[in-house]
């Protein structure tokens, strides 16, 4: 994840998670077996109700007017989706609940940094990498990037904005309830439609069709930061080693990168020549969907039936395969079977995946992949000849195939697939 390229770090799977989370931001409790203390549940219920009443009596309410939003920035209704997808990084399949929220129709551009920089409220772009936009003429209107996430935090801040969350960013590249795999729809990327495959580096914003809700680039140009931390969705956390970012890059060659269910992550510090940021800001009053309210600052679910993954059907507080209930949930058992000897419970799971390994050295290996060796010279001339890494994370193996002379073709769950000289 290195110079223009910025792949996905390989992640390993985890349990999937029977309790269906109700709230798509960080630290959002979830729906499962155990129904909610009987206090809370009477106190939700008289949330819903005086909401209701106070609709009833004044009208139309706010949430049928929305403000129009602040310049530059398009309008995300609150709603309901199916965060996630089909690889292991990111799953299981969730429910997440969004509030309406306001994001940046455009990346932000070097011009509109620049002004930060100026103000002494952000460090200069880097320029150790050949694309980094302010080593190059005529990029004002590109999209910022070499800047870390704390630059990133450091430009909203000033605007008095935010990063959006990693569920917000999804919601609002899939259009929402949409579920859309691209920004545009489902069809696969291509030249017409993204900044992507793009020997030159990034694009000027807003080149390329808007997408879902009116947005620009969500899918394409720069990878975006979010603020939140890389965790297993069964087990948010509101701390960290790498900070989430998302929406692929016109670095990218496989349309797989791209998918706006697709994570990547980083370290707080880190950056690239392929990664940017966009703005998000909180309405004047928050707006959460039907059968939610507002608890702890967040949009949760009170009603209503969840949604469940493709195959299964919500029963007995959780989604199940089918609907079909467990025997020793059926008999009271609880949600879920005690942790086998030596196992470890999601959260568990989550934090070793999110945390730099401390146990010894992994075995990486590599060997020639020749089946992939007309690719790297259609790609790579200099470096026709193509190898396979294993083992270990990309980080781990990120040093072997720089201190080997090879430029990254592709990575994937374990693996580095490389071009190199010989």
């Amino acid at each position: 994840m290195r110079k223009q390229f910025d792949p996905m770090a390989p992640l390993s799977s985890l349990p999937a998670a029977l309790a269906v989370a109700a709230c798509g931001l960080l630290g959002c409790r979830s729906i499962d077996a155990t129904p909610a203390p009987p206090g809370e549940t009477a106190a939700a219920t008289a949330v819903a109700a005086t909401v209701s009443a106070t609709a009833s009596a004044a009208g139309p309410s706010a949430a049928s007017a929305p403000a129009p939003p602040p310049e530059g920035m398009v309008t995300v209704p609150e709603g309901v989706f199916l965060m996630g997808g089909e690889s292991p990084e990111n799953t299981p399949v969730r429910e997440a609940v969004v509030a309406r929220f306001y994001l940046d129709e455009k990346e932000v551009t070097m011009r509109a940094y620049a002004g930060c920089v100026e103000a002494g409220a952000c460090k200069a772009p880097r320029v150790d990498n050949p694309f980094c936009n302010a080593l190059l003429a005529g990029r004002d209107d590109h999209p910022v990037n070499c800047i870390d996430f704390h630059d990133a935090e450091a430009f909203c801040a000033r605007a008095e904005k935010r990063l959006p969350t990693e569920p917000e960013w999804e919601y609002a590249a899939r259009g929402g309830s949409e579920q859309r795999l691209y920004s545009w729809g489902n069809e696969e990327p291509d030249r017409a439609r993204a900044c992507y495959m793009h020997e030159g580096g990034s694009c000027v914003v807003g080149t390329h069709p808007a997408g879902a809700f009116g947005l620009f680039d969500m899918t394409g140009n720069v990878w975006e930061w979010t603020s939140s931390w890389y965790a297993s969705y069964a087990a948010p956390t509101d701390t960290g080693f790498y900070k989430v970012y998302r929406g692929g890059s016109w670095s990218r060659r496989f349309a797989k990168w791209m998918r706006n269910d697709l994570r990547n992550r980083y370290r707080p510090e880190e950056q690239s020549a392929s990664l940017g940021f966009r703005c998000a800001k909180d309405t004047p009053a928050r707006v959460c969907p039907p059968d939610t309210v507002e608890r702890g600052g967040t949009c949760v679910r009170v009603a209503g039936t969840p949604l469940c993954p493709k195959g299964e059907l919500f029963a007995a507080g959780a989604c199940r395969p089918g609907g079909i209930i467990p025997a020793h949930v059926a008999a009271g058992g609880g949600p879920l079977p005690a942790p086998a000897p030596g196992g470890s419970s999601p959260a568990a799971s989550s934090a070793a995946l999110a945390a730099p390994s401390a146990s010894a050295a992994p075995v990486l290996s590599r060997a020639r992949a020749p089946g992939f060796d007309a690719d790297c010279a259609r790609i790579s001339p200099a470096s026709p000849v193509a190898y396979s890494f294993t083992g270990g994370s990309f980080h781990d193996r990120e040093p072997l195939v720089r201190a080997a002379g090879c430029k990254k073709r592709d990575v994937g769950v374990g693996w580095t697939s490389a071009c190199c000289t010989n």
